[in-house]
């Protein structure tokens, strides 16, 4: 380009201009980021506090999982952690200074006061603790700082609502909280409120983001979550009001069919043996148990332990469901109920079991014994599984079904063994039956199958076939969800469900159940250490190596026992499963033991209930009588013509209603009158009441009602004798 050039000078001219008008936009752009920086910034600040507050999400409460007769075991629930603001503030300086010696001077001279109130209360921190905590506080007092003004007195420990409503009501502390600074920081928490009773079963969230990882919360994610709704704050008379827009939906309840007692009986009994097998000289790692109802397929307990790198047992994994492995002898009762249903044996046949050795092809299969002067003969088809013969159950099986083996896998798949039970959506095991048209069936597969190898099924498939052959052949479908709640009322219901109507003829079965009690209840029978004195017991035992790696050196063994109890009137089946690794390596004498004592005290428990439930046949039962509308209540009793003590004061009605409480003494019951005026504006004791009830009077008073649970108004979130606030919301839970 040359500049001396006429019309190269007016494109360099043209250049000029642009770049002072960009620099002349980009000095405006400055300017006004400085205007709205300085001059504009309370502005701006207001418009985006009102962004803020005008688009409030108001969290959905999460549902609870209930056990089978309605008690909580997972819940959210608040938790507080508790701060103190040494500082005051305000913008007039001398209300400040005055406000300020005020609280310095309420502190320093019920310092003492409080610190015992709240050691008694948190004992776990001592009055010298709690005083220093303070001190230190105070001192922060002189220099700079967010310590002074969020001064934790309780460390990062949170306590509970009861807590929390014990130290606002029942100390110094909390009846001045707002004058000496005392302030809380709250949020929801996930409990277990039974500990790790059935950890993995109920399963997980990750509570920053209310995010399901597993178990029941994942499953039924969506209905436990809810849908959070939304608001906007104002400022009304100086304080800041939430109005809310879209109330939030919370979450729906489900209640499963665990029992809490049989669910604590199971895991006590399971973690005994581990730890007795630990101290053997063994290497436990899993420990499994199921209680299923036979009558429904109700899943009453479930317990998966796992060793932990610290020696501790914690449920990490679900291994009734998912663990895929080779059951062993447990799955011989399969085989012969099998042949048995085909008319291919009969309970009178007899097999050779050849001193506990016999070729299948160019494999040797060996019975436990084989080596020993106790190795088998000739045994009944009964004594086969008493004393679980390898030789003569395969034998039995293969003489009857090599020409046709086929015929044998369907009649496993009849019988419900190869069903996939999708309790979960995800992470359940799927069986894995070989038919003989797989590449990977061989000449041994057979008699090899027959006994519990080259098949692996889980847990949950084995004590569901059991179950079937307690309910007379009624293949009952697992069941752990009974139904979906809504405000303690079912809006779903998942009924028990029949998979097979019948898995075999009465007489297989008959003579099946008959066999599976000779195993526990004949002395030579290796299911004996599973025996009850007081009722009958049916089942069988399973030790089966563990394959690793393609081999079953090395992995261990998987000691196993399944049955029914009681034999003769069936109400539970139960398998136990144990995998590990040395100590004693027996089905019967480590898993049958589990068995027994959990049979033992399942059935001694339903005893219990049964007496108390029991009193004189020929005296008229006085049944429990909420409190609440008691002129219903009377207007039933008295139907059921039972004697009924009432004298109700008009004073106390609400239309056609009465409230009142009810006793049972001296064989009738006696209702009382309880005073209930809305227009006094304070909140009534509802404790006790129906759900029906309950709602009634808090809805008569103005208040909003959150329900969670079954049964009785166990607690009410707001104390009896408050102020009613109109429209505030009161949570109720029913036990």
């Amino acid at each position: 380009m040359n500049i001396d050039n006429p019309k190269d000078k007016k494109i360099i001219s043209r250049y000029f201009s642009i770049i002072i008008f960009m620099a002349m936009i980009g000095i405006a752009v400055l300017l006004k980021a400085m205007s709205i920086m300085v001059f504009e910034r309370g502005y701006w600040r207001e418009v985006a506090e009102k962004a803020l507050s005008d688009s409030i999400v108001i969290p959905a409460r999460r549902g609870n999982i209930l056990s089978d007769d309605g008690q909580l075991m997972a819940s959210s629930l608040p938790q507080y952690r508790l701060y103190m603001d040494f500082e005051v503030s305000d913008s007039d300086d001398k209300r400040r200074k005055d406000a300020q010696h005020r609280r310095d001077t309420l502190l320093a001279n019920n310092l003492g006061q409080i610190c015992q109130e709240l050691h008694e209360i948190l004992p776990d921190k001592s009055v010298a603790e709690f005083e220093e905590t303070f001190r230190k506080g105070i001192a922060t007092m002189k220099v700079r700082g967010r310590g002074r003004r969020h001064w934790a007195i309780y460390g990062n420990k949170r306590i509970s609502y009861a807590t929390y409503r014990d130290i606002m009501e029942h100390t110094f502390l909390g009846k001045h909280a707002t004058d000496l600074g005392f302030t809380t920081e709250d949020n929801v928490e996930r409990k277990k409120i039974f500990g790790s009773l059935a950890r993995r079963t109920l399963g997980d969230i990750y509570a920053s983001n209310d995010s399901a990882i597993c178990g029941i919360e994942a499953a039924y994610d969506d209905q436990l979550r809810g849908e959070p709704g939304w608001g906007h704050k104002r400022r009304i008379n100086k304080q800041d009001v939430l109005l809310v827009d879209q109330p939030a939906v919370n979450g729906r309840d489900i209640q499963t069919t665990l029992n809490v007692e049989i669910q604590d009986i199971a895991e006590r009994a399971i973690l005994d043996m581990l730890h007795k097998q630990n101290a053997g000289g063994g290497d436990a790692r899993t420990g499994v148990v199921v209680v299923m109802e036979v009558a429904t397929g109700d899943i009453k307990a479930i317990v998966n332990m796992n060793r932990q790198q610290n020696g501790r047992y914690f449920e990490d994994k679900n291994n009734a469901l998912t663990d895929i492995l080779e059951p062993g002898s447990t799955f011989k009762t399969a085989s012969l109920l099998v042949a048995l249903d085909d008319k291919k044996i009969s309970i009178t046949d007899s097999v050779d079991a050849h001193r506990g050795l016999f070729n299948f092809g160019s494999t040797t299969m060996k019975d436990h014994n084989w080596d020993r002067a106790s190795a088998y003969g000739m045994l009944s088809v009964p004594q086969v599984l008493m004393f679980s013969s390898n030789v003569g159950t395969a034998r039995l099986i293969d003489d009857n079904y090599k020409e046709h083996p086929e015929k044998f896998v369907e009649g496993l798949h009849r019988m419900g063994l190869a069903t996939h039970h999708k309790i979960f959506p995800t992470g359940t095991g799927v069986p894995e039956i070989r038919y003989p048209n797989d590449k990977n069936w061989y000449r041994t597969t057979l008699p090899w199958m027959s006994i519990g190898y080259e098949t692996k099924i889980p847990p949950i498939n084995i004590v569901a076939f059991y179950n079937a052959i307690a309910n007379g052949g009624t293949f009952m479908k697992p069941r752990l969800v009974s139904a979906i709640l809504e405000d303690g009322v079912a809006v779903e219901e998942f009924e028990p469900e029949v998979l097979i109507s019948q898995i075999a003829s009465k007489e297989a079965l008959a003579d099946i159940t008959k066999m599976l009690t000779m195993v526990v209840n004949d002395p030579t029978g290796l299911g004996a250490k599973a025996k009850s004195d007081d009722f009958l017991i049916a089942g069988k035992t399973g030790t089966a190596q563990i394959a690793q790696g393609g081999s079953t050196k090395g992995g261990g063994h998987q000691l196993s026992f399944c049955g029914f109890f009681p034999a003769d009137a069936p109400k539970y089946t139960c398998i136990v499963s144990i995998q590990t690794k040395g100590g004693t390596i027996s089905g019967g004498g480590t898993a049958g033991v589990v068995f027994g004592e959990i049979a033992q005290r399942i059935m001694a428990r339903d005893a219990q209930r049964s007496v108390s439930e029991v009193s004189n046949p020929d005296a008229t039962p006085i049944p429990a009588v909420k409190r609440g509308n008691i002129a219903e209540a009377h207007d039933v009793l008295s139907e059921l013509d039972i004697p009924t003590s009432w004298e109700a004061s008009a004073s106390h009605r609400t239309e056609q209603a009465v409230w009142g409480k009810a006793e049972n003494t001296e064989g009738k019951v006696v209702l009382t009158d309880i005073t209930f005026d809305p227009s006094q504006g304070k909140v009534p004791n509802v404790k006790g009441l129906g759900a029906k009830d309950a709602v009634y009077m808090l809805e008569a008073c103005g208040l909003s009602v959150r329900l969670s649970g079954q049964g009785k108004v166990y607690s009410q979130s707001i104390s009896a004798g408050s102020t009613v606030r109109k429209g505030q919301t009161i949570q109720l839970v029913l036990k």
